[in-house]
């Protein structure tokens, strides 16, 4: 059986993360919906330090997947370098985990997944992986330009904003491609990709833009990536709950429905939307299994990230005052 596998970073604890677990177990109860869990040769699952034994125990609900919870401290040193608060963004914390995929996987293709990410549609090996290339969802660069700005200076590339590129998670990724953005990001900045990116977390890189962007200056996106011809689905759903209040309006028979487009969508973990909310609204799609879980709820955690996103928020304008195209250092 042809098999990909699936990388997921969490974090329990901080502004938006008190519910990541339950989220995790809409996940999983529509991937077992959906799918069936020898698609994946390996789900790995990337936890900071100290919530990895908890994380290990909730998993244990998951275990049907070939889950394997890795401590990121083993392999992310380099975060350790860059220790004032504002200088790791949770956000590109995880963008470079799912970079340094390869480390984890051995499959050519891998899905990314965050906790707020769910299923729609029934999907196996070949509604992911057709003639060798992974289906991709692409959107136009102008959508949201200073994303794909910041990822070509770092690369020394145009951004060409008139293109279309990869959107956001969910999304199939090559292990070849990832091995070649971090060769790249070496070879024009002449250290470590992972310090380069940490250095630069006063500019808005995004890991899709990040690889989209090299796998194009090296002419490979067609060796890698294609994208749905129809009956084929494309990945995403062509509308996913972005902010609170759209929520209610949010028509997810529509979603589910067998004449609708899309194996995925995702309600963002951000909007502080309930979880019963959540589940209220998927159910009646999908069994949904939610674990008892602790919720982490720390002020003072969500102070100090609040107070790192302000900080960051004045380097950019600094920088932009500056007219300086590359990251702040320090």
């Amino acid at each position: 059986m042809q098999q990909i596998s699936a990388i997921l970073p969490i974090k329990t604890r901080g502004r938006h993360y008190a519910d990541n677990i339950g989220r995790c177990d809409i996940l999983f109860s529509s991937l077992r919906h959906f799918t069936t869990p020898d698609l994946f040769h390996r789900f790995v699952i990337i936890v900071p330090h100290d919530e990895v034994e908890e994380v290990r125990g909730y998993a244990k609900a998951w275990s049907d997947f070939p889950i394997e919870v890795i401590d990121e401290s083993l392999y992310m040193g380099a975060f350790n370098e860059f220790s004032q608060r504002h200088q790791i963004r949770n956000w590109h914390r995880q963008q470079i985990i799912k970079i340094n995929a390869p480390e984890w996987i051995e499959t050519e293709y891998f899905l990314i997944f965050d906790p707020d990410c769910f299923a729609t549609h029934a999907f196996d090996y070949d509604s992911l992986i057709v003639d060798g290339r992974a289906i991709t969802h692409l959107k136009g660069r102008s959508v949201e330009p200073y994303y794909w700005e910041a990822s070509a200076k770092l690369l020394d590339v145009d951004p060409h904003l008139d293109r279309e590129g990869v959107w956001w998670t969910p999304a199939t990724l090559s292990r070849s491609l990832c091995l070649s953005l971090q060769q790249r990001l070496e070879a024009v900045n002449g250290t470590d990709w992972k310090r380069v990116l940490l250095a630069n977390y006063a500019i808005d890189w995004t890991e899709y833009t990040l690889y989209w962007l090299n796998a194009e200056h090296a002419d490979l996106l067609d060796r890698y990536h294609t994208t749905a011809v129809p009956p084929q689905r494309t990945l995403h759903a062509s509308e996913s709950v972005w902010f609170a209040d759209k929520m209610q309006e949010w028509d997810a028979a529509h979603y589910f429905a067998q004449e609708s487009d899309g194996l995925f969508a995702v309600v963002q973990s951000n909007t502080k939307i309930p979880l019963d909310q959540v589940v209220a609204k998927l159910s009646p799609y999908f069994p949904i299994e939610i674990q008892p879980y602790e919720r982490h709820v720390d002020p003072v955690l969500k102070g100090a990230e609040l107070y790192s996103a302000v900080v960051r928020k004045g380097l950019k304008m600094v920088q932009k005052l500056l007219g300086n195209g590359a990251g702040i250092k320090g």
